[in-house]
């Protein structure tokens, strides 16, 4: 596979549909190189075939480790090198903490929080020896803030979030650059992949209503544009560690963060006087 100085090689988890879905579309159809994955192939191969000299469709699942060395594996010998890593891949759960069962949240870190460290790990001997990269993990407007019976999602984009600002700096040394995208409300098939609790209790009946009622009533923005956000930050010179997607998401985070500050600040003197016993 030939390819421009200026065009970028890509490797993209949980393309099958949503975000990895788009951004592998838009990526390729500028010109770069992608190795499009996703735990079954055939739900991706309509993009090699259109895109034959710049895509290989591979198979990757981030929760098994053989899986995700072999992906890494073809596309650093068929590209010679990956320029940009997104960690796309994950799924949410809408539940309260007693309703949903142990192997649920097993399951839901295995994917959102181990698949995002096994793909990394398993890319960052050759990330560095290139001399360079940009990992992109797609977390969630989750990951700056929480909701009722969304707490394990958020505890798990919120441990992805702590893992890419560490990254950034434990990495900058190799011109590793580190980005969390943030994306709110967007109209991926994600909503409609939200696991269920395994054990509903009446008691939280009127919270799984109120979330309900709110998803029913909300405007969904277009995919394309968390996309187009991410083409523009890999283009940066100086990337941000930590991006919003989307105004709805913007408005949650500024809330929150403004929220967090008048806490702190009303606490500060207890807080201060900690260390001084």
């Amino acid at each position: 596979m030939s390819q421009k100085a200026d065009k970028k090689s890509w490797l993209i988890t949980g393309c099958s549909t949503g975000f990895g879905r788009v951004l592998a579309e838009k990526a390729l159809a500028r010109g770069d190189r992608v190795a499009v994955t996703a735990r079954r192939k055939d739900a991706i191969a309509d993009l090699c075939a259109q895109y034959p000299d710049t895509a290989i469709c591979l198979e990757l699942d981030v929760t098994d480790s053989d899986s995700v060395q072999a992906a890494l594996d073809t596309a650093f010998d068929t590209f010679g090198r990956i320029d940009v890593l997104v960690n796309n891949a994950g799924y949410g759960i809408q539940g309260a903490v007693e309703e949903v069962s142990e192997d649920q949240i097993e399951q839901l870190f295995a994917v959102n929080v181990f698949g995002v460290l096994t793909v990394t790990r398993a890319a960052l001997p050759k990330l560095r020896e290139q001399g360079g990269a940009h990992i992109v993990n797609i977390t969630s407007v989750g990951g700056r803030t929480a909701a009722p019976l969304i707490s394990l999602y958020s505890s798990a984009k919120f441990a992805v979030e702590g893992l890419s600002m560490g990254l950034a700096m434990e990495l900058a040394p190799f011109g590793i650059k580190v980005t969390a995208v943030e994306p709110g409300a967007f109209a991926t098939n994600f909503a409609k992949r939200v696991e269920q609790p395994a054990n509903r209790l009446p008691a939280y009946d009127e919270a799984h209503d109120q979330i309900n009622a709110l998803l029913a009533d909300h405007v969904f923005a277009d995919p394309a544009g968390c996309a187009e956000l991410i083409l523009k930050v890999v283009e940066a010179e100086e990337p941000p560690k930590q991006i919003i997607a989307g105004g709805f998401a913007w408005q949650v985070v500024e809330q929150t963060m403004q929220a967090q500050s008048d806490e702190m600040q009303k606490w500060r003197a207890v807080s201060e006087a900690a260390d001084k016993q």
